[in-house]
């Protein structure tokens, strides 16, 4: 009997399968026209499940390093130096478009208009530049004046077998006529079904329309509006266990059948119109200021499977569904009998035996929905879409003066607002009759004649219907302000630059419900939190010669933290985060940088220390059964490494580049944190600590090495990359961590308030491994000025399916008895990430 349950002990520990992220195009005639792969919705913060830290974009064409690595490592959803993507600018004709909330860019606002898109610049967070002061992880600035682009049309083509599977693009350019006029238009299109994961489908339509008029040569006024309305289906993390008993990496737990049909319950519909006006006015033949002035509303939606009462948890790889949570296998103390090992292998058996028992059963759920209405009670099932809608006003003003020596000085104002609209709203009540907008996790704390359960108390017991808001509804407000300034300056042997900037926040939250649970703090205005940003950076060449140079960076800068993890429970409350301050950073790097005839690259070594971040988390606690949210303050972090990338010549038409990166990048300290749950009265808080010091940042390789040969020849190119990666962890448990928890394991405090003789769990490291790509195109001269491009990659093509890309580990403090001390289970609770199969890509694109 103890060898049966160490068997099975051991299959449920080897179970190794899981998702995909999507991977990039090496060839750099194809990069662009395989950008929205490169940089998939998954990737880039526009999947909840996936971590929100992706911000590997090329910066810099002229870097062999930064021009490379955010395609080449895209699969493992790879961070320049391990940042967030927070500190990370987009910026288009000179005006910043991140979230004023969030910090982050949205790349859904661009999707599929990759022909438009092309005209950029790109710096990292040191090097001088005309449009901003740039962000620690840099900026990019994207051109989209219609005097810009080529006079003509083009038409492009795809095929892949990734989240979509067919797109079309058409764009035409008038080109400068000579009537001072320019116009440019685009129309896009991406489709797909059950292309890379089951279960998944998109449909997405993009537009963009530019108008510019060249007053004389010192006047010119621009405008561009772009959209691109989505819907989209998503994938799902899930444990190995589910994998194994699915058979499949790319087991997708999201969607189930209805009435024989697919349908997914995770679906996100989107559409960003955007629109930006630019004045250029040259002063003269050394001066210039450019005023740009953008607006953007933001309709973001994404539904979500909710469920009222009794009614159990819908989804199909909920951890008391799976066979590991029948008994613990892990414990040898207690013999199990013959029933248990039948329940074992039946569950078992049920979920390998069909596909639809490992799915959604959406049929189930109407059929509960038709029972309750037949008893007059509430709805039990029903799917819910939770919005984050935005309306953003920005402004930006850049003078640059070239001075006689060739030294030069820009300045820059910028300003901008935003409101975010927070809420969520009855999508579906799958046949439902009656729904009752109450918090039922109150209502099992407190009864239901208790005010404490009312989600606004304005609207008592509101019945809610399709497509009413409910649960909660409120505003952030987002104010921003900052100018800053830049000096570059040269000489025979050095060159130098110094930059500084000054700002101020200001954001607040505006509540639109009265909720029970804070009556006093939920609706109206709360009180407005404000800080006052600055800091500077310098930069020194040491031009050695024409070829070699040495350089030396820094910075350091104050910035106000997120309105986005600023407040302890927003959906129900305006409560501040216990003391809120400016963020503080302080970092630089050193270079040596060559260019010869036969190689050019650099090498590069960096380290960058963060204070008193702030960070929340938001989750379902399964083991206290109701929505907590965690608020971490004082967080230290740091950041340091090498970088190095060559491109060697080895003839005209062959080259080798070599990249390479080794970092490490973890939190420093044991932050403060408060612990709220959403079925608190107002006022309950706790007050505790999360262990975290010495684990690292998640959801990239901090150790990632490339090799590419290129070849190119009468219009043709072939490419052949290997990409190694390892020191990826996943998204440790800030909840196991607490000190709270940690005493319920043998944890105990000594005299000074610190935690001793506990057992804080290790966070996962993930097996490193290699991928490889190719790809061949060809470029195509027509007569006529016409031309064509055909582009083929093929990613991953040794079928590395084993490669996990990143995880979370669950909010639960799973734990056993080994018959002497308690301690942590990982190995089912975890979920995983996998990087995509074998997959190709093929463009075609004709320019007439």
């Amino acid at each position: 009997m103890k060898k049966q349950k160490l068997g099975l002990a051991f299959t449920l520990s080897c179970f190794s399968l899981g998702l995909s992220a999507q991977q990039a195009n090496p060839a750099d005639a194809s990069r662009e026209d395989n950008a929205a792969f490169v940089f998939t919705e998954s990737q880039l913060n526009e999947n909840d499940d996936m971590s929100q830290d992706v911000n590997a974009f090329v910066f810099s064409n002229d870097d062999v390093y930064l021009s490379n690595v955010g395609y080449l490592f895209s699969p493992m959803r790879f961070r320049v130096r391990a940042y967030d993507s927070q500190y990370n600018d987009m910026y288009i004709n000179g005006v910043r478009f991140n979230d004023a909330e969030t910090g982050r860019f949205s790349y859904g606002l661009i999707g599929g208009l990759n022909d438009v898109t092309r005209n950029k610049e790109g710096v990292d967070g040191f090097s001088p530049n005309l449009f901003s002061y740039s962000p620690l992880g840099g900026a990019t600035n994207i051109n989209v004046r219609a005097s810009q682009y080529a006079p003509g049309s083009k038409i492009t083509l795809s095929g892949c077998n990734r989240n979509y599977v067919l797109r079309g693009m058409y764009s035409y350019s008038t080109g400068l006529m000579n009537n001072g006029w320019a116009f440019t238009g685009a129309l896009s299109y991406r489709w797909g079904r059950n292309g890379a994961i089951e279960g998944i489908y998109y449909n997405s339509l993009g537009y963009f329309l530019a108008a510019e008029k060249v007053f004389n040569d010192r006047h010119s006024l621009a405008l561009s509006t772009w959209g691109s309305p989505t819907e989209r289906s998503q994938q799902a993390a899930s444990t190995e266990e589910a994998y194994y008993l699915a058979n499949s990496h790319y087991y997708n737990p999201n969607w189930g059948y209805q009435d024989g049909k697919m349908r997914n319950a995770r679906v996100v519909r989107a559409f960003e119109p955007s629109a930006v006006a630019t004045w250029n006015f040259n002063i003269n033949d050394k001066m210039r200021l450019v005023t740009s002035f953008a607006a953007k509303y933001t309709n973001d939606g994404r539904s979500a499977l909710g469920w009222n009462g009794n009614a159990s948890d819908p989804r199909p790889d909920y951890y008391k569904k799976l066979p590991s949570a029948l008994f613990n296998v892990y414990d040898d103390s207690t013999p199990l009998v013959q029933e248990q090992i039948d329940l074992f292998n039946e569950t078992t058996e049920r979920w390998k035996s069909s596909k639809a028992n490992r799915q959604i059963d959406w049929d189930q759920m109407y059929f509960a929905n038709a029972q309750a209405n037949a008893l007059g009670k509430e709805t039990l099932y029903y799917v819910e879409e939770r919005h984050n809608d935005q309306l953003a006003f920005n402004l930006s003003s850049t003078f640059n003066h070239n001075i006689e020596n060739g030294d030069n000085y820009t300045v820059g104002i910028l300003a901008g607002s935003s409101k975010g609209m927070h809420y969520k709203k009855m999508k579906d009540l799958m046949g439902g009759e009656l729904y009752t907008d109450i918090d039922k996790f109150a209502a099992r704390d407190y009864g239901y004649n208790s005010i404490v359960i009312q989600n606004d108390l304005t609207n008592p017991n509101h019945r809610i219907s399709e497509g009413d808001k409910f649960g909660y509804n409120y505003n952030i407000i987002v104010n921003k302000q900052s100018a800053w300034a830049q000096y570059n300056g040269h000489s025979e042997y050095i060159d130098y630059y110094f930059a500084g900037q000054i700002g101020s926040t200001q954001f607040w939250r505006d509540g639109k419900m009265q909720n029970g649970r804070s009556p006093l703090h939920s609706l109206g205005k709360s009180g407005t939190a404000r800080f006052l940003e600055g800091g500077g950076k310098f930069g020194i060449v040491y031009k050695i010669n024409g070829k070699h140079q040495l350089i030396l960076n820094g910075r350091y800068e104050n910035r106000a933290p997120l309105a986005y993890n600023s407040f302890i429970a927003p959906r129900i409350k305006d409560d501040y985060v216990d003391g809120l301050k400016t963020e503080k950073i302080a970092g630089g790097d050193f270079t040596y940088s060559f260019n010869t005839p036969v190689v050019i690259g650099r090498i590069t070594g960096y380290y960058t220390r963060f204070f008193d971040q702030v960070e929340m988390d938001a989750f379902y606690n399964d083991n206290e059964s109701r929505f907590t949210y965690l608020a971490m303050s004082g967080i230290e972090k740091e950041h340091w490494g090498v970088e190095a990338a060559a491109t060697f010549r080895l003839t005209s038409e062959l080259s080798l580049t070599a990249i390479g990166t080794w970092s490490d990048a973890r939190y420093m300290n044991n932050p403060n944190a408060i612990k709220t749950y959403e079925s608190e009265v107002e006022g309950e808080r706790q007050q505790d600590r999360v262990y975290c010091e010495g684990l690292r940042s998640n959801g990239t390789p901090l150790s990632a090495y490339s090799l590419a040969l290129d070849y190119n020849v009468n219009g043709w190119f072939f490419n052949v990359t290997g990409n190694y990666y390892h020191r990826t962890y996943i998204d440790f448990s800030t909840y196991r961590r607490l000190g709270s928890v940690l005493k319920r394991y043998g944890g105990e405090v000594d005299d000074q308030g610190n935690l001793v003789n506990a057992s804080i769990p290790e966070q996962e490291e993930l097996d490193g491994g290699f991928m490889m790509d190719v790809s061949i195109g060809k470029y195509i001269r027509l007569k006529d000025g016409k031309s064509l491009s055909i582009n083929l990659n093929i990613n991953n093509l040794l079928n590395n399916t084993d490669m996990r890309t990143g995880g979370y580990e669950q909010n639960r403090d799973d734990s056993y008895d080994d018959g002497s001390a308690r301690a942590y289970v990982f190995s089912r609770n975890s979920k995983y990430y996998y990087a995509s199969r074998c997959n190709a890509f093929l463009n075609l694109g004709f320019r007439f």
